[in-house]
């Protein structure tokens, strides 16, 4: 028989198991009510009436708490836990086989959003590592005058998790299996008024990983996270010589990267010597410069 037990205690023991893992309370309230919300199906605010309350969770979702309960103590990240990520306000379909969706992404989509609200009908964007999908998504979600939104990965798997978010957020992407460091330069070009390049690549150094939460370098996919320390800067240039190369002749191409604060020297130096034009760039909320926006003209 199985046990059962008041949302309270639950609370109780998932702070209990969790407080070593994650050491600040806000994060802590923040996890649990992720996942309660997801397994009892309802919004947060019911989630607090019926720990007021006191009352008793079913038996068989009390069994799915507590087996996700083990999983997170093993660090392994909510998101996978529940299968899901918000970005933008909407849900993502998320497990280890690509990047779970951050803030500061959402920063770089609405920068885009800002450029380009007045003349997206005449814009078509290239979404390189798309991942779940989640920029390519959010970007026709609310820019749906834009006519052609290609999103570029280099797995079956991966395309397969952002077809369903497409589907499931019901937009029309065009998607492409293409590895950015062996055959980006594949991709077929339309002639464009403006063509948006947008990319969040790997960019963290495995120097760098000694930085990061376990849960981030045990369960996220390694290829979208890290760069060799010798050439940190690799997706950048595969993909400016890709513009450079296959844009010539078609009109102004917008570049929108999502950057490595530590090297942003570095990407703007890049930038400049590849011939890229008003480039700015930006800090994210947290202080840190995480993304940069440039400006070519190929002709």
């Amino acid at each position: 028989m199985l046990r059962c037990m008041s949302i309270d205690k639950f609370y109780h023991l998932f702070c209990k198991t969790l407080q070593k893992v994650y050491t600040e309370t806000k994060e802590l309230e923040t996890l649990f009510f992720l996942l309660t919300t997801h397994f009892l199906k309802c919004d947060q605010i019911t989630v607090f009436l019926k720990l007021s309350k006191k009352e008793k969770i079913n038996p068989f979702i009390y069994k799915k708490l507590i087996r996700k309960l083990w999983e997170l103590r093993k660090n392994r990240p909510i998101q996978y836990v529940i299968g899901k990520a918000s970005f933008f306000g909407m849900d993502f379909i998320v497990n280890e086989k690509v990047f779970i969706p951050r803030p500061e992404t959402e920063e770089l989509v609405s920068w885009i959003i800002q450029d380009h609200t007045t003349n997206s009908e005449k814009v078509q964007i290239f979404d390189i590592g798309t991942g779940s999908g989640c920029i390519s998504i959010a970007l026709k979600k609310k820019l749906p005058k834009i006519q052609q939104i290609y999103a570029i990965d280099f797995s079956h798997e991966i395309l397969s998790i952002a077809r369903k978010n497409a589907l499931f957020h019901d937009v029309k992407i065009f998607f492409k299996k293409v590895d950015i460091l062996q055959n980006l330069i594949s991709i077929p070009i339309k002639k464009y008024p403006v063509t948006i390049v947008v990319s969040n690549p790997p960019y963290v150094r495995l120097s760098e990983k000694k930085f990061l939460h376990p849960n981030v370098f045990q369960y996220e996919p390694f290829q979208a996270l890290f760069v060799p320390d010798e050439d940190p800067l690799i997706f950048y240039k595969k993909i400016i010589f890709w513009i450079q190369k296959k844009f010539i002749g078609t009109g102004k191409v917008c570049i929108y990267f999502e950057i490595n604060q530590f090297i942003h020297f570095e990407i703007l130096d890049l930038m400049k010597k590849t011939g890229f034009l008003n480039i700015k760039i930006r800090k994210d909320i947290q202080g840190f410069f995480r993304m940069i926006r440039a400006i070519i003209q190929i002709t």
